[in-house]
């Protein structure tokens, strides 16, 4: 099997781990409040300090993977990381270590994505790059799957202490690190930049501002949305549980092949139109999946809603696609890194603001007034995005 395929494999299994960990919260924040003495500001803090640790971890290891231990090695430390770390999350003495614990995941989470999207793209035939990565970020809509499938499974016994054993299957992506050590079979010196050559970060300042701008969109119009919806469908909307976890599993289904779809559109429309059009019709199903008025909170409304914006939803894998064929190799790991996770960093923000200043009853209006920001932001920032595939110097 050629290594472009082992090299897929790894990083789409890592990336849906990796979103496994990272979301798998979200479905157990009354657990959360309870058993640690948290309020609903409290457990958005505790998501957003996954995405604060991937910042740092996606710079810190971006560097490393560019220059010092190369993309396979960078790859295997986040997996294992994040996936150890989230093994603690559930069995942590008291909040303080559970924060700790959730901010050193994010660190890993942020090493594993920096490493795995580039490594995937690099070893990627010319005209198989953007399929690739789309397929890579597949992996996405595979973990967040997989969330849905795990909460109804352990739905009859999340009363007690079920709930920790529902969290603590975020060490299941751990049986990825074998494969990867085993298959992947990159060679230091393709991937690690001599050190003799000193490329200047600053000459891409403009081309990293308008991507972490662009990525900051994108996480906030997602994760605002996803992160607060099942709170908002069940204790807003009265959604029952079993249905929660449904729509969940067949939105997220459904963003998987969308991933995939769209990498292919991408060689034939282009990707800065593909991701304009998404982002219109994103705009039209964010009021169907999380309504505006009460009257319009209905169950099999909103399940159609989060469907529709999971389905368009699909140009994700486009944003870092445009962003590593814009910048040369020697910046790739790093400055893809940056951006995308000062992005979650935002995203990461925008859902602690909420979860302070908004209350059961004004959520739903908080997170439709960030998402269709955001989503304008991203509209904005695609129409000034520059038109060669390849920026050279300033």
């Amino acid at each position: 099997m050629k290594s472009y395929i082992h090299a897929t494999i790894s990083s789409t299994l890592a990336w849906a781990g990796n979103i496994y960990d990272l979301l798998i919260v979200t479905y157990i924040y009354p657990y959360l409040e309870k058993a640690y003495s948290l309020n609903f500001a409290g457990v958005t803090l505790l998501f957003a300090l996954g995405l604060i640790g991937r910042v740092v971890g996606g710079t810190i290891f971006g560097k490393l993977s560019d220059r010092v231990l190369g993309r396979k090695e960078v790859l295997l430390i986040g997996t294992a990381g994040y996936s150890i770390f989230g093994l603690l999350l559930p069995f942590s003495p008291s909040s303080i270590f559970l924060f700790i614990f959730r901010l050193l995941e994010g660190v890993f989470m942020g090493a594993q994505w920096t490493a795995g999207t580039v490594l995937a793209f690099e070893q990627a035939p010319l005209n198989m790059k953007s399929f690739v990565v789309s397929i890579v970020q597949a992996g996405y809509g595979i973990g967040y799957a997989l969330t849905a499938v795990a909460y109804i499974t352990f739905l009859p016994i999340m009363q007690g202490d079920g709930w920790r054993f529902f969290l603590a299957t975020s060490v299941f992506p751990l049986a990825i690190v074998p494969y990867a050590y085993v298959k992947l079979k990159e060679a230091k010196e393709a991937s690690i930049i001599s050190n003799t050559e000193k490329p200047k970060l600053k000459d891409y300042f403009s081309i990293t501002l308008k991507a972490s701008i662009a990525m900051a969109g994108m996480f906030i119009a997602y994760f605002v949305l996803f992160e607060n919806y099942p709170t908002i469908a069940e204790r807003w909307a009265g959604m029952p549980a079993s249905e929660l976890g449904l729509t969940l599993l067949i939105a997220n289904i459904v963003l998987t092949i969308m991933f995939i779809v769209f990498g292919r559109l991408a060689e034939i429309f282009g990707k800065r139109l593909l991701i304009l059009l998404s982002v219109i019709l994103l705009l039209v199903f964010v009021p169907l999946s999380v309504p505006p008025i009460k009257a319009l909170a209905n169950p099999t409304l909103m399940m159609i809603g989060t469907i529709g914006y999971a389905m368009f939803c699909g140009y994700w894998p486009l944003m870092p696609t445009l962003l590593v064929e814009a910048v040369p190799r020697e910046v790739r790991g790093v400055i893809s890194g940056l951006s995308y996770n000062i992005g979650g960093l935002v995203g990461g923000i925008a859902s602690v603001l909420v979860g302070i200043i908004s209350t059961i009853q004004t959520l739903h209006l908080w997170v439709d007034a960030l998402s269709i920001f955001s989503l304008t932001v991203i509209f904005i920032t695609m129409l000034t995005w520059p038109k060669s595939s390849v920026v050279q110097g300033k």
